[in-house]
């Protein structure tokens, strides 16, 4: 599973991350260049900086394009990227509120039933 954040997650090259986005994600490459495959796909795409896509499926698989091998004793090269939801989470109301939403229609019903179930006694 993979974190969602604000935050570019860095991938090493050749490392890769599975992605379970039926919720619906964006993701944004940051740097580098991403291999990217999701199930079903007739090809697989490669990003590069600037690129957004929407995922709308599990099981997307994504990796660090491997790029030349770097000379000895300079930084590792990476890729970077960001995941957002698509919509914003829902908000739930407390327990609290539910229940008194609720008894109110409870009190509601039975009033109702027990006019129905007496005319005669108004």
């Amino acid at each position: 599973m993979h974190p969602i954040s604000a935050q570019p997650t860095r991938l090493l090259t050749r490392q890769t991350r599975l992605i379970h986005a039926s919720e619906g994600m964006r993701l944004r490459v940051v740097s580098g260049r991403l291999w990217l495959t999701q199930p079903n796909a007739e090809q697989d795409l490669f990003l590069g900086p600037g690129a957004t896509i929407d995922l709308l499926q599990d099981w997307v698989v994504i990796g660090a394009d491997a790029e030349p091998r770097s000379p000895v004793g300079s930084p590792d090269p990476y890729s970077e990227y960001q995941l957002v939801p698509l919509t914003a989470p829902v908000s739930h109301p407390a327990a609290w509120v539910v229940l008194w939403r609720m008894g109110i229609r409870l009190g509601r019903w039975v009033r109702a039933s027990a006019a129905i179930a007496s005319p005669g006694t108004r």
